[in-house]
């Protein structure tokens, strides 16, 4: 029984739930955002008022997410010195530009100014998250990326700090030490009237290293969650609801160590045996186009909004669910339409022709 659960070390296991994790995730901050930016909110009491606000910090799980992919793809290679930084970054570039530079291209045509063509301009760069001010108007939630995209650039850097798990903890438990200066120190004065921490990347850090981490023990989370699955789901639901009534402090620095515990289990459970929930054909499809969704869905958003359809919907709690459903789903035509036409460009180009030559071989 044990050696069903027991893939041997060179054998990579496809963890397939993190695909819904991607997804859910994707469509809870669009929800959050769309209700945020309403002129006529939706009254669902506990939902409306902390629920769907709570969505916002599901950015935390993409970093996590990210810094366990991520590991899972380059880390053993660029520990071994077997990666090619042209080829890593190259991919980096290729697979997040063409997209995000078509959505800066259409914020700027909409509105168009100096400050908006400097700050387009630093988006397609990619390296934005480098800016004393990193708050960009022209494609707001791009920020995300601009934080990620560092992360790749820190990553070389990343896998030194996790070469060992003795290291990797005392890394993490300086990351939370960080943390906390940053919300008790440096971040109180010069960022008051909005919330630039998770901006910051000594901010994320403790998310990302808590997804190395949990890449470091894979196979022994693999085990537990397989085990322990449906025991695993009732401890994620009931951490996630505790979340929501303990008190948080300077102690818990504030919301980063119940986040930490909270989207931990989840990952964990992810981690282990295939849940259909979680991994089917709608989850592996929105989850492929997830990040396109999270950066277009505003777009999609302003433009369900220029439709007024509070003139034709007296009901609040139905006009959010009819945005919602419009927006999202313009989101996933829009973001799957051209991400088909980039793949199909690349595909046909001269940088496509490597490419070409191993699907053909495949």
């Amino acid at each position: 029984m044990n050696k069903e659960f027991t893939p041997p070390p060179y054998v990579k296991y496809k963890y397939n739930n993190i695909n819904g994790l991607r997804a859910l995730s994707a469509i809870g901050i669009a929800v959050m955002h769309y209700q945020a930016n309403l002129s006529v909110k939706p009254c669902l009491g506990w939902v409306s008022d902390v629920l769907i606000p709570w969505f916002s910090w599901l950015v935390f799980l993409f970093f996590m997410i990210s810094g366990f992919a991520l590991c899972c793809g380059y880390y053993d290679r660029m520990k071994n010195g077997k990666v090619s930084l042209n080829e890593f970054y190259g991919k980096r570039y290729k697979r997040i530009l063409p997209f995000f530079g078509l959505l800066c291209v259409f914020d700027l045509l909409a509105d168009f100014s100096k400050e908006h063509l400097a700050q387009a301009f630093m988006n397609v760069t990619l390296v934005f998250n480098l800016l004393p001010d990193s708050e960009m108007k022209v494609i707001g939630v791009g920020w995300f990326l601009g934080l990620i995209f560092l992360f790749y650039m820190l990553f070389p850097f990343f896998v030194f700090l996790l070469d060992n798990k003795r290291r990797a903890w005392m890394v993490l438990g300086l990351s939370l030490i960080v943390n906390l200066l940053c919300q008790e120190y440096f971040f109180t004065d010069a960022f008051v009237g909005f919330d630039p921490d998770r901006r910051n990347i000594l901010y994320s850090a403790p998310f990302l290293l808590a997804g190395g981490l949990c890449f470091l023990y894979r196979d022994a989370l693999h085990r537990w969650a397989v085990k322990r699955g449906k025991f695993l789901l009732i401890w994620c639901i009931v951490v996630n609801a505790l979340y929501f009534v303990c008190p948080q402090s300077v102690g818990t620095l504030h919301k980063v160590i119940p986040l930490l515990a909270v989207f931990t289990l989840w990952l964990i459970y992810a981690m282990g045996a295939e849940h259909g929930w979680m991994h089917n054909r709608v989850m592996d499809f929105l989850s492929n186009i997830s990040m396109e969704i999270y950066l277009c869905h505003m777009l999609m958003f302003r433009i369900v909004e220029r439709i007024h359809l509070e003139n034709f919907i007296q009901d609040e709690n139905l006009l959010f669910i009819v945005t919602c459903v419009a927006g999202i789903g313009a989101s996933v035509v829009f973001s799957y339409v051209v991400r088909n036409m980039i793949d199909y460009v690349f595909l046909h180009s001269g940088h496509g022709r490597l490419r070409r030559e191993k699907i053909s071989k495949k």
